[in-house]
């Protein structure tokens, strides 16, 4: 029998082209948003399909815990990431050391962060803390903490590879197996709860981090994951993860904050439809993020055009984001049509007040691409850590008041003024650094 053409699919379907083949810059950009599009448009999927076969008080729960377990995520990273594209190029030659210390390094601060939740979260919460009082929660929502951490984590490697269609790979296999999973096991059991949905995302963490140690073992000749802590390595890692660390988080968790406060202040059923419209507004921003993202890489790579690579970045999240912006505004009823009547008769004004931020967040991550490039990360960390403090309290302050729609005017208020430092900071660094 010829297996021709069984050989010729599994290396399709592991494709990472030629050894070390770098994209173009647009392709590279280009690749990146696709895979963030393809994650944060499966995700929407796996949400429309969980919304159909389970009860708005299962899915807030579940989104409650999934944003919960991004928040761990932001947090076992410890800024390697980051380090990581600033320091491969100095590794790109002998990588393997660099990559088994960075996994083994986010993997046990993962299983850490996870462990502590789950211990912390009966004396803490109210709703997630299932987590605790059940232990298969526990275990399911450990495992999904380690494996977004890893597949995080690789995301950057991709990045210091300029190999971004890696990223477009990994997260089509894991909103297709996230979908099939939690619509599968709906149809078969006969009680439909959200620790089904949280198997769900489980198994589809790990399927994308298969799928990226097969990729980094044919991109880097043959490479396997060793746990390996090389103290000089670590230490290397540390010292230009951390900064970049607390930039982070003081940037991303009062994102995956505000679902948690809202599970926790108003109800599950409040959250299953405020992160319903969070995600599709996320699908927005992921155009600037991915683009700053790629932005640190080029400054880091040549420093003495950072003024025209800040100049292609911000025209490229300008063109890019508005488009999605427009698309978001016009079919936000429909897109939330899908979901139920209660989820667009709710949700269709605040997500897009929400589409309008994409405007302020393209120069705040110009902003933080920048600091990131030039070393100005305390002011970025201050920056980061001021605006996520006003728009996480005002948009709770005014949730309780005024719902969902409240929130997202009060968070898209403080993008802005973030938004207004962010572009005048760029400039006076660019005329700086030129």
């Amino acid at each position: 029998m010829n297996l021709s053409w069984l050989s010729q699919l599994s290396s399709r379907f592991a494709l990472v082209g030629t050894q070390r083949k770098e994209l173009p810059r647009f392709a590279n950009s280009l690749a990146l948003i696709s895979g963030r599009f393809a994650s944060s448009g499966l995700g929407f999927l796996a949400w429309l399909v969980t919304a159909r076969l389970y009860a708005a008080a299962e899915v807030g729960l579940a989104s409650g815990l999934v944003s919960a377990m991004m928040l761990l995520v932001q947090f076992a990273l410890l800024g390697i990431g980051a380090a990581y594209i600033a320091r491969y190029p100095a590794h790109q030659e002998r990588p393997a050391r660099l990559l088994n210390t960075a996994l083994t390094i986010v993997s046990a601060a993962a299983l850490l962060a996870s462990g502590l939740f789950v211990l912390l979260s009966s004396w803490f919460f109210k709703e997630l803390n299932v987590v605790a009082v059940h232990p298969l929660y526990g275990l399911l929502f450990s495992g999904m903490v380690l494996f977004g951490t890893v597949n995080t984590l690789m995301d950057h490697f991709s990045i210091a590879l300029r190999r971004s269609d890696q990223v477009l790979l990994r997260n089509l296999l894991f909103g297709v197996t996230a979908i099939a999973v939690i619509g599968s096991l709906a149809l078969l059991l006969p009680q439909r709860t959200s620790l089904l949905i949280v198997l769900g995302w489980t198994l589809a963490g790990l399927s994308a981090c298969v799928l990226g140690a097969v990729q980094l073992w044919r991109a880097l000749s043959g490479y396997v994951f060793r746990p390996l802590l090389e103290k000089g390595i670590a230490g290397e890692l540390l010292r230009n993860g951390l900064p970049n660390y607390l930039l982070t988080l003081s940037e991303r968790a009062p994102n995956w904050v505000l679902p948690i406060l809202v599970t926790e202040l108003l109800s599950p059923a409040d959250n299953a439809r405020w992160y319903a419209v969070w995600m599709m507004a996320w699908v927005v921003f992921q155009i600037p993020i991915s683009i700053g993202q790629n932005l640190f890489a080029d400054i880091t790579r040549q420093p003495a055009k950072m003024a025209q690579s800040i100049a292609y970045s911000q025209r490229s999240s300008l063109l890019l984001g508005s488009l999605a912006a427009l698309g978001t505004f016009v079919l936000s009823p429909f897109m939330l049509s899908l979901l139920g009547r209660e989820y667009a008769a709710l949700g269709a004004l605040p997500l897009r007040i929400l589409a309008l931020a994409v405007y302020p967040v393209i120069f705040i991550q110009s902003y933080y691409a920048v600091c990131r490039g030039t070393g100005r990360l305390r002011e970025a960390t201050l920056t980061g850590l001021v605006s996520g403090l006003v728009s996480t309290i005002s948009a709770a302050m005014v949730g309780l008041q005024y719902g969902i729609a409240g929130m997202a005017l009060a968070w898209l208020g403080t993008q802005v003024l973030a938004g207004l430092w962010a572009f005048w900071r760029t400039r006076t660094i660019r005329f700086i650094g030129s």
